[in-house]
C-alpha cells in the first residue's frame, strides 16, 4: 500500500471516479492474478470512509460510503473539523478543480509518471488566483516516476 493511503482515512469522489473505482476493488479479493499490492490496497479502500459528491446518483452502495449532493464547500469544512487522519482525493479532476478553488486543499501530492497519454483533464484548472505551494518531498520511484508532495502556502 502506498504511504499516502496509510495517512488518510476518508477518500473523496466525484460521481464518474466512484463508479470507475466501485466497478473494480471490491472484487480484487477474489481475483486469483491480484497483486498483493492490489490486495492490500482493495483491503483499506473497503475499510475507508469514502465521501462522493454527485448531484446524479441517488445513492451509494459501497461500504463505508455516503453520497453527498450539495454544499460541498460546507462539507469538506466540517469534515476537516472531525478527528482522524487525512482526507485524500484520488482522481476525481473536476472536485479536485473545485476544491482548489475554493481554497480547501492543504497539501498536494503528485505522482509524475512516465507515461504520456496527450488527452484529459489539465491538473489545475479555473484558479482565480495563483496559490503558492512549497515542496516538502520528494521521491524518485523505481519505475520511473516522481512523487512530490508539496503545501499550500497561505
Amino acid at each position: 500500500m502506498n504511504k499516502g493511503a496509510l495517512t488518510a482515512d476518508t477518500v473523496i469522489w466525484g460521481r464518474g471516479t466512484y463508479q470507475l473505482m466501485h466497478g473494480y476493488w471490491p472484487s480484487v479479493p477474489s481475483n486469483p492474478s491480484a497483486s498483493q499490492y492490489e490486495r492490500n490496497h482493495a483491503e483499506w479502500i473497503d475499510k475507508t470512509a469514502k465521501i462522493v459528491f454527485s448531484t446524479t446518483l441517488d445513492k451509494v452502495e459501497w461500504n463505508n460510503s455516503r453520497l453527498v449532493k450539495e454544499d460541498v464547500e460546507e462539507e469538506i469544512k466540517n469534515l476537516k473539523q472531525q478527528p482522524g487522519k487525512d482526507m485524500v482525493i484520488l482522481g476525481s479532476p473536476r472536485i479536485a478543480h473545485h476544491l482548489m478553488q475554493l481554497d480547501l486543499i492543504d497539501e498536494y501530492k503528485i505522482t509524475v509518471s512516465p507515461v504520456l497519454i496527450g488527452s484529459g483533464l489539465p491538473l489545475f484548472q479555473g484558479l482565480k488566483e495563483k496559490v503558492n505551494l512549497k515542496l516538502i518531498e520528494n521521491k524518485t520511484f523505481d519505475s520511473g516516476a516522481i512523487g512530490l508532495v508539496y503545501q499550500s502556502v497561505r
